[in-house]
């Protein structure tokens, strides 16, 4: 289908169409927002500091498109729903009612105006929903663009990968992320190493020389320098430019390229002195008194929320609860053993297993993993009797060698992960009869572990790797040669804490480095626990 967008200037529309705070919206102050609303890049990610017009800019976008193309559906997905709530209704709402084009040309009391769900007469709609480690909700509707805000605080694997399944019928499936970075392993990071690579560049009017601002020693007294000669520098003198050599060297599909730009806080002209001077002594005045605030930050912080908050750009890793030598601990001089016998079986109490599922996804690293515990009496410990990496298969198509291993170790119960798993978990359950599989579920509740009525458990993230990691400090576990071990440590060590936007403290991993054999071992801890009837967590 023709993009009935691709033949005019959605910047001009907007400055046209939108009312903002009682006035015309007007990018007169944002030269380089223009490229958002005139690229039509099919990919794209905004990573941003804080106060750079990032939201206004989703909203316009979202609302514009949705009244130039008939029958268009954009999905908008933020980490909470106080987020997304927010959005809807503090941005978008705002700015459909109080826009008189769009309140009187697209709206109508019959139609649908809800936060999560609104119409216009021209057959379009935008959905509004919420995910942060669970892809639960993004499931069901069709839509022809995903929009993910604050993106930094959501996992890539599984909620986006299964999100933009929803786009899979569409003539457009357009993808736009945004968020302001962290560490250097998050999903915002993996994003712009991926993209395009577009900054803002800026021409020195002393040296010449092309400059852009990834540093805080761009920082001058009175606005950004360059860093060749400490010239003043002008944000309204730059241009973008891709900067991803690696990338463009490849040649990559322009459609299919994803198209990042980056913005921050210096390169706002109204931030900055040499930007307003051409309007008078009060423009220039105030633009010192909001750079000041931008040097007060810098004094006042420390670096890495100064380089996140300000520069948006990311800092350092993660931090993590366990060190490797932690699980170094936990290995023994035993080899794992795929054969096991009688003999072999007869030291335990029971046995269980875990599995977590290959969700696929773009970034080509999920593998589905098995691994089996065994409980040791006589040492009161959970031992690792064997783990199976399968990469690159669909688990459809492991089925068979799955249940092949868990007859062999005898295992009571297996705990199998259900947010991508539920297909296989039921045709594992044909293998091994109902009674031995339960299905487990990762999201964000109250409780660590709850039963769902039906047919599953539903765990509480952050709660259980809490606990699972705890339980590893205090050497609950056994691990098996530690030279076998280590396609397994490797997983476990890809998991960093951070804090996210609303404060609230989550596990997470680089969409580039696998964590599938921590979940397994974590499904197989809690089967453990289910089969004796011991769901309390410390």
């Amino acid at each position: 289908m023709k993009d009935t967008v691709s033949n005019v200037k959605m910047s001009d529309i907007v400055q046209a169409w939108i009312m903002l705070n009682g006035k015309m919206f007007s990018l007169q102050d944002w030269p380089m927002h223009k490229a958002f609303y005139d690229g039509r890049y099919r990919r794209t990610l905004m990573m941003t500091s804080r106060q750079v017009a990032k939201s206004t800019t989703l909203a316009n976008f979202m609302v514009i498109e949705s009244t130039l193309i008939p029958h268009f559906s954009s999905m908008f997905v933020s980490p909470s729903k106080e987020q997304t709530t927010r959005f809807s209704t503090t941005r978008v709402g705002k700015t459909m009612r109080y826009s008189p084009i769009i309140n009187e040309t697209f709206l109508h009391t019959e139609l649908a105006d809800r936060v999560l769900h609104k119409q216009f007469t021209n057959g379009s709609e935008m959905l509004f929903t919420y995910a942060a480690e669970d892809a639960e909700r993004l499931r069901g509707p069709s839509s022809d663009r995903n929009m993910y805000d604050e993106v930094q605080d959501i996992l890539y694997s599984p909620v986006i990968t299964v999100g933009n399944e929803t786009m899979a019928n569409s003539d457009y499936a357009y993808e736009t992320y945004a968020g302001t970075p962290k560490s250097m392993e998050n999903t915002i990071q993996y994003l712009w190493e991926t993209s395009s690579q577009t900054e803002w560049v800026m021409k020195c009017p002393s040296c010449g020389s092309f400059q852009i601002i990834r540093s805080e020693k761009s920082i001058g007294l009175k606005g950004p320098v360059c860093l060749k000669c400490q010239a003043y520098l002008n944000p309204f003198k730059g241009v973008w430019m891709d900067t991803n050599s690696i990338l463009l060297a490849k040649n990559p599909d322009p459609a299919e390229m994803l198209k990042g730009f980056h913005l921050c806080q210096p390169m706002m002209p109204y931030n900055v002195p040499a930007a307003m001077a051409h309007r008078g002594k009060e423009s220039e005045d105030i633009a010192l008194k909001r750079w000041k605030r931008i040097l007060t930050k810098l004094e006042g912080n420390p670096i890495a929320i100064f380089r996140n908050e300000v520069l948006g750009i990311s800092d350092a890793v993660g931090s993590r609860l366990l060190s490797i030598e932690d699980l170094y601990k936990l290995c023994t001089t035993e080899h794992l053993e795929p054969n096991p016998n009688h003999i072999i079986r007869k030291k335990y109490s029971y046995i269980v297993a875990g599995v977590d599922w290959s969700g696929g996804g773009t970034t080509g690293v999920s593998r589905t993993v098995l691994w089996i515990w065994g409980w040791n009496p006589t040492i009161q410990k959970l031992e690792t009797l064997h783990y199976v990496i399968f990469p690159g298969k669909n688990p459809i198509h492991i089925i068979d060698d799955i249940a092949e291993v868990c007859n062999a170790w005898g295992v009571a119960l297996v705990g199998g992960d259900a947010g991508e798993g539920h297909l296989a978990n039921q045709e594992l359950k044909q293998r091994l009869g109902s009674h031995r599989v339960i299905q487990l579920q990762y999201g964000s509740q109250k409780k660590p572990m709850t039963w769902n009525g039906i047919d599953r458990y539903t765990l509480d993230r952050t709660t259980v790797i809490d606990n699972y990691f705890l339980a590893i400090k205090k050497e609950h576990f056994t691990f098996k040669l530690q030279g076998e071990m280590m396609p397994a440590i490797e997983d476990i060590m890809n998991e960093y804490e951070e804090v996210t936007t609303t404060g609230k403290k989550v596990w997470r991993h680089s969409p580039q480095k696998p964590d599938d054999c921590l979940h397994a071992g974590i499904f197989g801890w809690l089967a453990s626990k289910i089969h004796q009837n011991d769901v309390a967590f410390g």
